[in-house]
């Protein structure tokens, strides 16, 4: 199973367009694809068609409570392509995670007990909090969208998997 994380800093990037167009192209090349939504906007979500408002389980049940990944899934109208969705709860895991042993592998844990996909995408919020580091700690792939300007260049500098 590969994970990959669509990771940067900075908003208005591309991530939650590249992770959804990704695993659409995934899916429908015949790959088991999930999608996690890990972005407390939930536009990856709301873009696969699924009102954010009306979820009772999202990714914040999976990081801060009990239940697994499989449990929190739902299927999407592509074949073959499945979204752990969220919603604005998700903002609150941050602040609830600071003082939590181990908190920075804790979706590592949860998707390696997956089974049945191909690929793992991680669509990520525009900051460098314990949800990024998360995804970062739990891909083996990492894509980083950028508009091909100078601001958005010289914002790359301060990430810390960029500097030697």
């Amino acid at each position: 199973m590969e994970v990959i994380a669509v990771a940067n800093q900075k908003g208005g990037s591309g991530k939650t367009t590249t992770s959804i167009n990704l695993s659409t192209y995934l899916a429908l090349r015949g790959k088991h694809t999930l999608l996690i939504d890990l972005d407390p906007q939930g536009a990856a979500t709301t873009g696969l068609g699924i009102d954010k408002w009306s979820l009772k389980k999202t990714i914040y049940n999976t990081l801060i409570g009990d239940l697994s990944l499989v449990e929190v899934t739902l299927p999407t109208k592509i074949g073959g392509l499945d979204l752990v969705p969220t919603n604005i709860d998700l903002s609150g895991a941050e602040i609830e995670l600071v003082s939590q042993l181990g908190r920075e592998t804790i979706l590592k844990h949860k998707i390696e007990k997956l089974r049945d996909y191909d690929f793992v995408i991680i669509d990520t919020p525009p900051s460098l909090g314990i949800l990024t580091l998360n995804s970062l700690v739990a891909c083996s792939t990492l894509l980083i969208p950028i508009q091909t300007e100078y601001f958005a260049l010289e914002g790359m500098g301060s990430l810390p998997i960029m500097r030697s």
